[in-house]
């Protein structure tokens, strides 16, 4: 059989048209628009058995005119069950900012809390990241401060989110957040305690079961975060010496709700 010769310059296209496509291959996700996506989860919190609250967190994203991405993300809270005829209260809590690159940076934190139909507490931390420092006011007492922040602060609702990017990028088996947290700046913890299969009323997931300790040492909570939605936790345990124990469950959950 007569072997076909290739001449040497259209072996040399072959390699380049090689090379070029290796070059252009698709990277491995790695920046805050692939690791957060926008979703609404409604939880339900028990104590001793009894249906209490229920939580829905949302996050937003959207572009500015900067090409910055953005996020807003909100949490709103109202008792259910026997415990509503007895404390009926509503909790309105948002955070909005920057994503840059894999950290949360919050511009503006807002906590409004009504108990009965009456005020009874609201807040608004504004984030003044040229000075390094916050502004705290609470309109209810018609009071505010400031106070100085270090880089990387998240506020009492974000770093939630900051938990979430943290673990999609491969983190350590310990870390922290420091989060501007009642006029003062405080050091919340987590570890990673093992891959752990959880049960839920809208399914099962494989998820990693995380400690989480704050400045209460007597106060523990664990966390049970899922990659397959993003590492967003799907049960949350909170036990307290001399106190109840409290259990948030995800009973349901949508991706979208993206701003243009």
């Amino acid at each position: 059989m007569k072997k076909t010769a290739y001449p040497l310059f259209f072996i040399c296209i072959c390699l380049l048209l090689i090379s070029n496509h290796t070059i252009a291959a698709p990277k491995p996700a790695s920046n805050t628009a692939q690791a957060l996506k926008p979703f609404v989860a409604t939880y339900l919190v028990t104590a001793m058995g009894l249906e209490g609250i229920n939580v829905t967190n949302s996050l937003s994203l959207s572009t500015n005119q900067l090409k910055q991405q953005e996020y807003h993300f909100k949490s709103y809270s109202m008792t259910v069950g026997l415990l509503a005829f007895k404390k009926d209260e509503t909790r309105d809590e948002q955070s909005k900012g920057l994503l840059l690159n894999t950290q949360i940076q919050p511009n503006l934190y807002t906590y409004l809390q009504n108990r009965n139909n009456k005020i009874k507490k609201n807040v608004k931390i504004d984030f003044d990241w040229d000075n390094k420092q916050v502004i705290n006011r609470h309109i209810h007492k018609n009071s505010h401060w400031t106070m100085h922040i270090p880089d990387k602060t998240v506020d009492k609702l974000s770093y939630q989110l900051a938990l979430m990017l943290k673990l999609a990028h491969k983190t350590d088996k310990e870390f922290s957040f420091k989060v501007a947290d009642g006029g003062k700046i405080k050091e919340y913890q987590f570890e990673i305690l093992t891959e752990e299969r959880v049960f839920t009323s809208i399914g099962s997931f494989k998820a990693l079961k995380i400690k989480h300790q704050r400045y209460h040492k007597d106060k523990t909570i664990t966390l049970w975060c899922v990659p397959e939605l993003n590492y967003l936790p799907v049960k949350i345990i909170q036990e307290e010496t001399d106190k109840p124990t409290f259990i948030s469950t995800l009973i349901s959950y949508q991706e979208g709700l993206s701003e243009h």
